[in-house]
């Protein structure tokens, strides 16, 4: 173990990494860290928990598309998914209802009953902002629209049901609106959060205090120190990069071809005016830039 001295002279890896979140929150014998974060973003007291997938493939880490979720059960009722999103948030809506259906099925196929399926709640920790709401944490339910008033039934219910089921439950948390946003209550969430979020004035504090999250910091700035667990984080940090980009020049080159897509299309309608006006071909060929067979093929289809 490297003394405080050591350590002290390391640059600590980022929690916001999903490498580094899936070691710290997800690692085999770490329940009572997971237990305090997962008790402050679902404000409920958890008796018991089980991490199902602390192991980490080796395969995973290269992959650029590799989601390192961390799943759970939670007071032997509770099936979790909880997971740290670096970028790429595209779709991910429909991600999360994959999550959960995993769950659900994967649960139904143990249980074989209907009525024995455990709760489900996956939990999406992501740096970017994705949702348009004035919310760092979201709360997502499968919820019954306004009834439509040509469809309204008078059957006497004072109350009607709101949500379909609370069976499944969404948690979104998005750190840049919450570092946006000053902490105002300094509960145990926002505490978690500055951490995750590498806020040094935090971390320093909770070190002084005992608990869960002065645990958590330990084990990162011992995992920091480790030259391997360095590199295996480089490794993944570098992946998302070459896959960041390559999107980024995917999209770029996909807009520029749309663009001249568009602009051929512009020179077409041009073309095809000027032709019903009985303009030469050779005039047309200088004013739009078509080729002569392009024009003669426009000419046929005003035929």
């Amino acid at each position: 173990m490297k003394n405080n001295e050591e350590t002290n002279k390391v640059n600590i890896l980022p929690l916001s990494n999903d490498y580094v979140f899936k070691r710290i929150f997800g690692k085999g014998g770490n329940e009572r860290i997971l237990k305090s974060l997962l008790e402050a973003i679902l404000e409920i007291k958890i008796q018991k928990i089980e991490i199902k997938n602390s192991e980490i493939p080796k395969e995973s880490i290269k992959e650029k598309l590799s989601i390192l979720d961390i799943k759970a059960e939670i007071n032997e009722k509770i099936m979790l998914d909880i997971e740290m999103q670096v970028g790429n948030t595209t779709a991910i809506d429909k991600r999360l209802v994959v999550y959960s259906s995993k769950l659900v099925a994967g649960d139904i196929k143990v249980s074989e009953k209907y009525p024995d399926a455990k709760n489900t709640i996956v939990i999406c920790i992501t740096t970017d902002n994705i949702l348009k709401r004035n919310a760092y944490l979201s709360i997502a339910k499968l919820k019954f629209e306004k009834t439509q008033e040509k469809r309204y039934a008078e059957m006497g219910y004072e109350k009607e049901d709101e949500y379909l089921t609370d069976m499944i439950s969404y948690y979104i948390i998005e750190l840049t609106k919450f570092k946006e946003n000053k902490p105002r209550t300094g509960d145990l969430l926002e505490k978690w959060l500055l951490v995750i979020g590498g806020d040094e004035e935090m971390m320093k504090k909770c070190k002084k205090e005992e608990g869960e999250i002065k645990e958590a910091i330990e084990q990162l700035e011992e995992m920091s120190a480790d030259e391997k667990e360095r590199e295996i984080y480089e490794i993944r940090e570098r992946s998302r990069l070459v896959y960041n980009t390559e999107m980024y020049e995917a999209r770029r080159k996909g807009l520029e071809e749309g663009r001249e897509e568009g602009r051929k299309e512009s020179r077409k309608e041009i073309a095809k005016k000027l032709l019903k006006n009985k303009i030469s071909i050779e005039i047309i060929k200088n004013t739009t830039g078509l080729t002569e067979e392009e024009i003669n093929n426009l000419k046929n289809e005003l035929k």
